[in-house]
């Protein structure tokens, strides 16, 4: 069985077996038998000779060949040299061997190597795969055309872009890593998803932050106080903490009487790995207000100025993940987003009924609500005319009534109650009838969506004031609280909500579900886009989880799936390995190639298994507040020879 096998026709320049020869260095003195046919392959590697050919020309000796030293195959890949693009995929291995042949390494380490790097490895490791790092600057404003640059690496250029909005026009430029963005003046503010892929691959989904106004981009260096950025208010800043011990400093002009906010859109969006300080000082450098993590890890700062005055903004970072390091950091992936303003800003917002309630700074008592049609990929997207800030406002695919504690609750359920802890040692405290015998379900969200309640949540009895039960965090690592309690009889419910540490502020928001208990099943994903090889099934792990009870059987299957594609569906049984977690497995028929979403669903079995009404629906987290319903499927085309055909499909254009 020969050592290589390779589809003629597939070399760029064919050139004389006698070439070879004449070209080949001569050995020095002592080589092994081994190490010259592998030399002359290697200058056939080089000048891109067929493989059948460079083997007949330079035939390889038996594998026990001896060979006088040993060296790490570590250092093998280190030292050798790039091929030169468009080499074919055999020649790799070969200029490996020559380097290792040089080395002196046993041939029979080599012959290992080399079956496992071209037999051995799928063609998609051998394709260099498309990777989307950040976008910068990762901010452009309604109406203009801007130039930004995707970070990362790019085999071919162009790519071709998919985005979430209609209104926002993504051309390639002729430099690699170059893009210029359109957006029209009628677009609303919020955030577009892109997606780059080529023929083989394809990234994760980056945010592109669509701002109101003009976008300024930061000037170095401006780091010191005599060197601030000048900025006119309102205004949006992109910058970057670019190297070590980094810091921008803003200068802008306050009357006595305003409301600054600044607000940093780092780590929670555009997950920069940065945790981010903001400072406000005066010129000569005293602190007037600093903070950190107000938004997740993200700062935000309000100050009430008293006097007119110039103020330094400042914003520095330390690494999300900490480490040994005494200062501040910075790298090139520590990019972010600052508004500024002394006028409206919206922070977030509640929903009552069919209506939307506000909260922020700096807003007016009646402030009208904007909201931007949802995507494939985020929901609704809620701004306020003339301001900063924006807020995604969750999808509501139940029956619950919605309402904000100002408002009186009836006591109906299911129902989701949004408040705020703004005052010391505040409780908010809601009652409704509950059922002998019936179980109910209390939860907070607060931390999980970014917001700083560390919620407790007390269930009792208003007539002997005993405690049903209580909770302060649902599990480890997840601050936010939830509970089940049985009502021992008929009668009124209280179940009250604090902080467990006594924090409050306009940022301990909160919404509260009530509802009965009702088991669930859960189905998540780790990943939202996948490549599907054509000569293996394509695994995709799928997390189960089940909750108060539920002991169903779950039939788990895609939908939506391209032609040429199928799925081999899994049972999710109620008990053993399969009732936590399956690996759902996709296969790509000849015809199959392209690109296309679809959806993973679950339906529940009754015990004869057959499908009964209920069902769930895969979700992948991409952000707080942001559950993608939708997964991204790349199928590689077919080689280009003469047995097969690429029939690849037209990929989508939006998410």
């Amino acid at each position: 069985m020969p050592l290589f096998q390779h589809r003629p026709g597939s070399s760029v320049v064919a050139v004389t077996l006698r070439e070879i020869e004449r070209q080949s260095p001569a050995p020095a003195r002592g080589v092994s038998q081994w190490r010259v046919p592998i030399l002359k392959l290697a200058r056939a590697a080089r000048l891109r000779v067929p493989l059948a050919s460079a083997t007949r020309a330079a035939p390889l000796p038996s594998v026990g060949t001896p060979c006088h030293r040993w060296v790490f195959s570590g250092g093998i890949e280190r030292q050798s040299p790039a091929p030169a693009r468009g080499v074919s995929q055999w020649h790799v291995p070969i200029l490996k061997l020559a380097r290792a042949a040089r080395l002196r390494v046993p041939l029979g380490w080599i012959i290992v190597a080399c079956v496992f790097a071209v037999c051995v490895l799928s063609p998609r490791t051998a394709q260099a795969q498309l990777k989307l790092d950040r976008l910068f600057p990762p901010a452009v404003a309604t109406g203009s055309e801007t130039e930004i640059t995707a970070e990362g690496k790019f085999p071919t250029w162009p790519p071709a872009v998919a985005c979430d909005r209609d209104d926002v026009e993504i051309t390639p430029a002729k430099d690699s890593g170059k893009f210029t963005v359109k957006i029209p003046a009628t677009a609303p503010p919020g955030v577009a998803w892109i997606r780059l892929h080529d023929g083989q691959s394809a990234t994760q989904l980056h945010p592109l932050i669509i701002a109101p106004i003009a976008v300024t981009s930061e000037v170095e260096p401006n780091d010191k106080r005599d060197a601030a950025h000048r900025v006119t208010l309102p205004a949006v800043v992109a910058g970057r903490l670019a190297k070590s011990g980094d810091s921008d400093a803003y200068r802008v002009s306050l009357k006595a009487g305003q409301q600054l906010v600044a607000s940093v859109t780092a780590n929670q969006l555009l997950q920069s790995p940065m945790d981010a300080v903001l400072q406000l000082t005066d010129l000569r450098g005293n602190v007037l207000a600093q903070v950190d993590d107000v938004r997740g890890l993200d700062p935000q700062l309000v100050y009430q100025c008293e006097a007119d005055q110039d103020v330094l903004v400042r914003i520095f970072a330390f690494p999300e993940t900490p480490n040994s390091t005494v200062g501040f950091g910075g790298s090139s992936s520590f990019v972010y987003v600052c508004d500024i303003t002394t006028g409206p800003f919206l922070d977030h917002l509640a929903v009552r009924g069919d209506t939307a309630l506000p909260f922020g700074h700096n807003l007016p008592e009646s402030c009208p609500v904007v909201l931007s049609p949802a995507t494939r990929v985020a929901p609704s997207t809620a701004t306020v005319p003339d301001g900063l800030g924006w807020f995604w406002v969750a999808r509501q695919d139940d029956d619950a009534v919605h309402l904000h504690h100002d408002d009186e609750f009836d006591g109906s359920l299911p129902a989701i109650l949004a408040g705020r802890i703004t005052e010391p040692n505040e409780t908010h405290t809601y009652s409704f009838a509950a059922v002998k015998g019936k179980t109910y379900r209390a939860e907070v969200r607060s931390k999980a969506d970014g917001f700083l309640l560390d919620s407790k949540l007390t269930i009792s009895d208003p007539k002997t004031g005993g405690v049903l039960a209580s909770n302060d965090d649902l599990s480890r690592g997840n601050y936010d609280a939830g509970v089940d309690f049985t009502a021992k009889q008929d009668g009124q419910i209280d179940v009250t909500v604090s902080d467990m540490i006594d924090g409050y502020g306009p940022r301990h928001f909160y919404q509260l579900s009530i509802r009965e208990r009702r088991p669930e099943c859960l189905l998540t994903l780790t990943d939202d886009h996948f490549v599907l090889p054509r000569d293996q099934p394509l695994e995709i792990p799928v997390t189960v989880t089940r909750t108060a009870g539920f002991g169903e059987k779950v039939l788990i299957t895609a939908v939506g799936l391209p032609p040429g594609v199928t799925v081999e569906s899994v049972v999710s049984e109620p008990k053993g390995d399969t009732s936590k977690s399956v690996k759902l497995k996709l296969t790509a028929g000849d015809a199959a190639a392209g690109h296309a979403t679809f959806q993973i669903t679950g339906t529940f079995l009754d015990t004869d298994g057959n499908p009964t009404e209920g069902k769930s629906q895969a979700t992948y987290q991409l952000r707080p507040l942001l559950p993608l319903t939708e997964f991204w499927l790349t199928i590689p085309p077919a080689p280009k020879d003469s047995t097969s055909t690429d029939n690849a499909s037209n990929p989508p254009s939006t998410l």
